[in-house]
């Protein structure tokens, strides 16, 4: 605490030394509207344009890394990120939860919380606004760790277009071609086409590539609204490895392998064909219209999204569509802005599930998939989701003063009904087949769940100086069970969450600084148990504390050269928790979350030439965590993963070197320890590197 209230005397002494020019920043995440971000009651994010050209972009991963309080990370630089905001998404084996993700202010997060990154284009990427604890008051249940604004090129921008190559290492490849114009009579169309591959062959496995079409017809009224359209064509490939696996019983220590030689192994879990094959159709139609000081934004979208996904114990095969129609109306008034609105969205899906058809099985066990190819069907089932949901906040502006006042009331109702002819059974370590009463919902189930979240917050700022703000927050929110958890555990309740928060914000000319200090209380939050053989089991913690300080601050040295540093203080425990170990529950009471470490830091340096040359580093550090609920043993992290970015730019031209793991560390993004005391670990890359050139026409 001392030195955070060191480092709150140094942010007032230079703005009262330094001379009064702010920069601006603006998001329009936070509160729907477009407001600066040092005028948000909450932590806000911006990555701007800067960042990103000096970034590979081969997912979201490249543009937050280094971010305090967001833990992401990435097995093979695919669309696979791992993503995690004070602590909300840590549940998720795979995917994003927890977290409301949004395409051009577009939600693509299904009802059930679910968000595939597949078919998100990153070579479109303008920009990414970051809003970190809950914020279901605006946008809905399942946004309890925050929201991600994913913003991109406009076609309304200026005639031209550009195309970028880039070649890498382990035959990696990302190229795009990108071209707008306008076609007159206020119509205008962007286009972009994209190529992303690696081979990965640093790791059995462990290839990804994606081809994607995007169109934006747009139109441009006189008086300056807008009608944006979105629509995208997405072909992905992406092969999961598995962990390496450290099993003392079995004589298993493929980590220390790893470490030794260099080398990785494939998997000595039995699943080593995984992967996710997806194509995706994807539509948003946006209109933004003002009638003198009433502006409404009524948006409709549809996601079509097939996969075929082996994963641990079988092949899901998903036909799914998600319909939705939002509509957000803003009225400014002599004291500030009234911002009301509702959502409506409903998600079908269809999934049979297949057992490998060929594996070796030895003893009656299966040892190793061979393939990934399906064999008999295990089950067929339907799963429906509808979410509807009102929302209403008032924003008062007088003086030094913002504040916000809002609530917001959701309801999620479940459908999941289907047909069970067996299913893997892992204490066996092979399939089973109906009737047989150690299967759950064998033969035929149906299940019906509804939710209903009530989420209200304020949020005060008060600008102290024409430099700092302060604020402070009373925030909620709510997550339900998504569907895969439900089918597991039909008995999970809806998790909810309170935070209070307070922070201080200061934009300067030469510096800004962002801090927050907040304290989250979580009530049956959903927690992922991991039994042996890797078998995942959910179920509701009673009560989870969350603790936290996140500081985040750059400064200008001289003209084009920056330096920058975050951190983030992480303590989150169980206040009330026990899990099934060996058929009994163990209290996990005081123990911390695993995954997250408590201290994380990130520190870069920027540096632009009028020249046109252009350098970056960033260096990051993940402190030690613990690899399970019980807190029987820590990972060590990592220290001071170096990416470096090197780059020209001249007239049309930009051309780039950019390294990941300069000093190519050996560690992992991920160690978990399984209830049987079996531990996972999944490495991270070796050092890689992509050269890129760029042509703006």
């Amino acid at each position: 605490m001392r030195r955070t209230v060191g480092m709150l005397g140094l942010v007032f002494l230079g703005s009262a030394l330094a001379k009064e020019v702010q920069v601006e920043e603006v998001s329009v995440t936070a509160t729907r509207t477009e407001r600066k971000t040092e005028d948000v009651p909450a932590s806000v994010s911006v990555i701007g344009k800067d960042k990103l050209d000096q970034k590979p972009m081969f997912n979201l991963y490249d543009a937050l890394q280094g971010l305090p309080g967001v833990n992401i990370t990435t097995r093979n630089q695919g669309y696979d990120t791992r993503l995690i905001i004070r602590g909300a998404g840590l549940k998720a084996p795979y995917g994003v939860r927890e977290i409301m993700i949004l395409l051009n202010g577009v939600p693509i997060t299904d009802p059930d919380s679910l968000t595939r990154l597949d078919f998100v284009d990153t070579s479109l990427i303008e920009r990414v606004e970051v809003v970190k604890g809950p914020n279901s008051t605006l946008w809905g249940v399942n946004s309890s760790g925050g929201v991600i604004n994913v913003i991109t090129r406009s076609p309304f921008e200026k005639k031209g277009g550009f195309i970028k190559l880039s070649v890498g290492d382990y035959n990696t490849q990302n190229h795009n071609l990108y071209y707008s114009t306008p076609l007159g009579g206020g119509f205008y169309i962007g286009f972009n086409a994209s190529r992303r591959q690696t081979d990965n062959s640093w790791r059995p496995h462990n290839k990804f590539w994606t081809n994607q079409i995007t169109l934006q017809p747009s139109y441009m009224f006189q008086d300056g609204s807008t009608w944006e359209n979105y629509i995208s064509y997405t072909k992905a490939n992406l092969e999961l490895p598995g962990s390496l696996v450290v099993n003392p019983s079995r004589g298993i220590d493929q980590w220390s392998e790893f470490k030794r030689t260099g080398q990785v192994p494939t998997t000595a879990d039995p699943w080593k064909n995984m992967g996710r094959y997806s194509e995706i159709f994807f539509l948003s139609s946006k209109l933004t219209k003002n009638f003198g000081n009433l502006e409404i934004i009524p948006l409709i979208y549809l996601n079509h999204w097939q996969h075929y996904h082996p994963v641990t114990g079988k092949i899901n095969d998903a036909n799914t569509w998600v319909y939705g129609f939002d509509f957000q109306a803003n009225y400014r008034h002599s004291l500030g802005t009234l911002t009301a609105g509702f959502t409506l969205r409903h998600d079908d899906q269809n999934t049979d599930y297949f057992k490998y058809r060929d594996v070796k099985v030895v003893q009656g066990r299966i040892l190793s998939t061979l393939s990934d190819r399906r064999g008999d069907l295990l089950e067929k089932q339907n799963q429906k989701t509808t979410l509807s949901g009102v929302f209403l906040q008032e924003s008062l502006q007088r003086g030094r003063w913002i504040i916000d006042v809002g609530a917001r009331v959701d309801r999620v109702k479940f459908d999941i009904s289907g047909f069970k002819w067996g299913d893997y059974d892992f204490g066996l370590g092979n399939y089973r087949s109906c009737p047989d009463p150690s299967i759950d919902n064998c033969l035929s189930y149906s299940r019906d769940k509804t939710y209903t979240a009530f989420s209200p917050r304020i949020g005060i700022v008060y600008k102290l100086t024409s430099v700092v703000n302060l604020y402070g927050t009373i925030s909620t929110g709510a997550t339900t069970p998504s569907s895969s958890e439900l089918s597991s555990n039909p008995d999970l309740k809806l998790s909810k969450v309170i935070n209070y928060e307070v922070g201080l914000k200061a934009r300067h000319q030469k510096f800004t600084v962002d801090t927050a200090l907040y304290l989250m209380r979580v009530k049956d939050e959903v927690v992922r148990v991991i039994q042996p053989n890797g078998y995942t089991q959910f179920t509701n913690a009673g009560k989870t504390e969350k603790k936290g300080f996140e500081f985040s601050g750059s400064y200008k040295l001289f003209e084009g050269f920056d330096v920058g540093l975050s951190y983030a203080y992480s303590d989150y425990k169980f206040k009330e928790f026990s899990e099934l170990v060996g058929g009994k529950n163990v209290s996990r009471n005081g123990n911390r979350l695993p995954y997250i470490p408590i201290h994380q830091y990130s520190l870069f340096v920027n540096y632009t030439h009028p020249s046109g040359i252009r350098a970056r580093v960033q260096t990051d550090t993940w402190g030690r965590y613990y690899m399970d609920n019980a807190n029987t043993e820590k990972y060590g992290g990592y220290d001071f993963l170096t990416s470096v970015s090197l780059g020209y730019v001249k007239r049309n031209f930009d051309v780039a070197l950019m390294v990941d793991n300069i000093f190519n560390k050996k560690y992992a993004v991920e160690v978990t320890k399984d209830t049987s005391g079996v531990k996972r670990y999944t490495p991270g890359s070796p050092r890689t590197f992509l050269v890129r050139v760029s042509y703006s026409f």
